[in-house]
C-alpha cells in the first residue's frame, strides 16, 4: 500500500499542470494586492455606516495577515476546487485515456488497493497545496504590508449577527491554519467525488468538468433564498464553513455536524468509486 501511494504521489508531482496551478495562484495574489491597495479606506465604508466604526480607525488593521485572510477565501473556494478536480480527475480517467491503466491493473494487485492509494495520494497532494497556498498568502502579505498586533477578522454577516471578531496575532495565526486544515479535509470530499466520476468516464476532461459543474451548481443553489431547508447539506456549504473556526467560543456541535456530513460525502463516494473500479471493463 505504501509503495503504491508513493508511486501515485510521484505521478501527481511530475504533471505539468502543477506549474499552471502555481502560476495561476501567483497571478491571483498579484491582482489581489493591486485591488487591495487601490481600495484602501473604501474597504470599510459599509462597516462605518452599519456598526458605528470610523474608517480612519479601521485602516490600521489592513495589514499582511488581513490580506492573507482576504486572499484565503477565493483561494480555497474557487481555485482549490478546480485544482482538486483536475488532479483527481486524472487519476483513473486520465490514465485510461493514455492507455497506461490497463497495463497497471494487469499485474497481480487488488483494484481496491489501487483506488485507495489514488485517493490518499489526492488527499496528501491537496493538503500540501493548501498549506503552501496558505503560507504563500501570509508571506506575500507580510512582505508588502505591516503586521498589526490586533487582528480584525471579517465574517461578512455569515454567523450569529456578528460581522467582525478581534483577536491577537497568535490566535489569528492558529485559527488561520486550522481553517486551512479544515479546507483540506473538505476538499478531500470533492476529491472522492471526482475519483468516482473518474472511474465512470473514460476521459479526464469529462470527469473534471462534471465535478466542477456539480460543485458550482451546489454553490449557486446554496445562495438562493428559498434553499434554507437543504442548504446545510449541500457540498459547497459544508466545505466552506471554516468561518466557524474564527468564533469564540467554538461552535463545536456545528463543526461536528459539518465534519460528519463531509465524512459521509467522502466515504460514500469513495465506496462508489471502489465498486465502480472493481467492476469496470478496462479497454
Amino acid at each position: 500500500m505504501l509503495r503504491s501511494l508513493c508511486h501515485e504521489l510521484v505521478k501527481l508531482r511530475i504533471q505539468k499542470k502543477n506549474y499552471v496551478m502555481l502560476g495561476g495562484h501567483l497571478l491571483f495574489l498579484g491582482l489581489c494586492y493591486l485591488a487591495f491597495r487601490s481600495a484602501q479606506g473604501n474597504f470599510f465604508r459599509r462597516f462605518d455606516k452599519t456598526m458605528n466604526f470610523h474608517v480612519e480607525d479601521l485602516t490600521s488593521y489592513l495589514d499582511g495577515l488581513f490580506f492573507a485572510r482576504i486572499a484565503m477565501v477565493p483561494t480555497f473556494i474557487v481555485l482549490m476546487p478546480i485544482v482538486v478536480a483536475t488532479l483527481a480527475g486524472d487519476c483513473v480517467a486520465g490514465e485510461m485515456q493514455e492507455g497506461s491503466l490497463k497495463l497497471y491493473v494487469s499485474r497481480p494487485r487488488s483494484r481496491s488497493r489501487i483506488i485507495l492509494s489514488k485517493f490518499f495520494a489526492v488527499y496528501l497532494a491537496t493538503l500540501l497545496y493548501c498549506l503552501y497556498f496558505a503560507a504563500l498568502n501570509i508571506a506575500i502579505g507580510v512582505l508588502v504590508l505591516n503586521i498589526s498586533p490586533t487582528q480584525l477578522v471579517m465574517l461578512t454577516d455569515r454567523v450569529f449577527g456578528t460581522d467582525v471578531v478581534i483577536m491577537g496575532v497568535r490566535g489569528a495565526l492558529l485559527r488561520y491554519f486550522a481553517a486551512t486544515v479544515y479546507f483540506s479535509f473538505s476538499l478531500t470530499a470533492l476529491g472522492a467525488i471526482t475519483l468516482f466520476f473518474s472511474t465512470v468516464f473514460n476521459r479526464m476532461s469529462a470527469a473534471t468538468v462534471t465535478v466542477i459543474s456539480f460543485y458550482f451548481v451546489s454553490y449557486v443553489i446554496a445562495a438562493l433564498p428559498f434553499s434554507e431547508s437543504i442548504r446545510p447539506y449541500l457540498l459547497s456549504e459544508v466545505m466552506n464553513n471554516s468561518f466557524l473556526l474564527w468564533l469564540s467560543p467554538l461552535p463545536v456541535n456545528k463543526l461536528l455536524v459539518n465534519l460528519s456530513t463531509l465524512s459521509l460525502y467522502t466515504v460514500g463516494f469513495l465506496l462508489l468509486a471502489t465498486l465502480m473500479f472493481n467492476y469496470k471493463d478496462l479497454k
